[in-house]
């Protein structure tokens, strides 16, 4: 998984549980588990994300498909057919915003559940490996998630005068 694919399944982690905020916030960050991957030299780090633009990507969520909205909601009143309909909703306005921002692309062609080769010479910021891989690869396996990259970033501009940590400002109707 890269870089994105990790923070972006961190993100919903956190979002998900306090349990796993709190270990965030204390820097007790979660145990690699990839197995029997190949040396590599490392790959220059880019410049870090500012809290901005990390903000700025729930803006973008929020204003266009209500995410926040949605997960912020307390839905166990609801039906699941409620559920559904906002849920199909959501779904479809989010992952526009994933279309046009990010081109989101699988990293791997094949089809979960098939048998898969791992080669000689993986990148394994692409592959990770489960279970009990011994010995060199090619490693043969079962594809269980096909990897997610994005294909470009390309949020649209930011108004400069905006508090840049606002999602969605408070609405009152007068």
């Amino acid at each position: 998984m890269g870089r994105f694919g990790t923070a972006w399944q961190a993100f919903w982690r956190i979002l998900g549980s306090d349990d796993e905020a709190k270990r965030w916030r204390e820097g007790k960050l979660p145990e690699a588990t990839q197995l029997a991957e190949p040396k590599e030299e490392p790959a220059p780090v880019p410049p870090k994300a500012s809290v901005e633009d990390a903000v700025y990507t729930l803006v973008v969520l929020q204003r266009e498909g209500r995410l926040i909205d949605f997960l912020q909601e307390d839905i166990d009143g609801f039906s699941d057919a409620q559920v559904g309909v906002a849920v199909r909703q959501v779904h479809a306005r989010c992952r526009k915003v994933l279309g046009d921002c990010f081109d989101i692309q699988p990293l791997h062609e094949g089809t979960e559940e098939d048998r898969v080769t791992v080669p000689t010479g993986f990148d394994s910021r692409h592959i990770r490996l489960s279970g009990k891989a011994t010995g060199e690869p090619p490693f043969e396996g079962v594809l269980r998630h096909r990897g997610w990259r994005a294909g470009k970033v390309d949020f649209p501009q930011r108004h400069g005068k905006l508090d840049p940590h606002v999602i969605q400002p408070a609405e009152v109707e007068i």
